[in-house]
């Protein structure tokens, strides 16, 4: 029978949070390294919800944002999501470019190359931390770009990740720099049922 999304019991969330907590320390070790900007990360919020209840935690009425999506496949599937606000995304990006070590940083500013990069470092660390810890096996794609009201771009992409009107999530806010500068952004990592099926009973907190 295919695993359906059911909502997650507080020891469920608490060994799913040890995994991601080593996933997003890993990241925003690694995005300081890249982006020569010092990262703060919020202790990941992990839970299954409605659509509706998810975008109304998260989303912006008419917010513009750019966001990365990442599809991954292996043992276990699903995807990430890269958000920073539109009227940020380019002086963050130009920031990063500035900022950046030498031997990282490319010959002229490439917007999209900047995002891209952040997002892949974040998936990379999160499934890195599933691989290492869970020994599961995952494979990302090259992410895709979406620019537009940060409602209809989560939207869209939460109800292709919905099942039953459920979507399992682990969500975590970055803060780049001093608070001065004002850059941040969030990632999620949304799981399909099977997969989160699968976490859990590796973790021996399936019951």
């Amino acid at each position: 029978m295919a695993a359906t999304l059911q909502q997650l019991t507080p020891v469920q969330q608490d060994a799913l949070k040890e995994v991601f907590n080593i996933g997003s320390g890993q990241s925003a070790t690694t995005l300081a390294e890249v982006t020569g900007l010092k990262v703060m990360v919020s202790v990941p919020a992990i839970g299954v919800k409605p659509v509706d209840e998810v975008l109304d935690s998260l989303a912006k009425p008419g917010l513009p944002v750019v966001s990365l999506v990442n599809i991954f496949a292996g043992d276990v599937s699903g995807a990430t999501i890269w958000l920073m606000p539109g009227d940020k995304a380019r002086e963050f990006a130009q920031h990063c470019w500035h900022h950046m070590p030498q031997a990282k940083k490319s010959a002229e500013f490439n917007f999209g190359q900047i995002h891209r990069e952040v997002s892949e470092v974040l998936t990379t660390a999160y499934l890195t931390a599933v691989e290492d810890l869970l020994s599961l096996m995952t494979v990302p794609s090259t992410p895709l770009m979406l620019s537009g009201v940060m409602k209809n771009i989560l939207g869209k992409i939460l109800a292709e990740r919905t099942e039953s009107g459920l979507v399992a999530y682990v969500q975590n806010r970055f803060t780049f720099g001093e608070k001065a500068l004002g850059f941040s952004g969030f990632f999620m990592m949304m799981p399909d049922a099977g997969s989160l099926h699968t976490m859990l009973r590796i973790l021996k907190v399936d019951d």
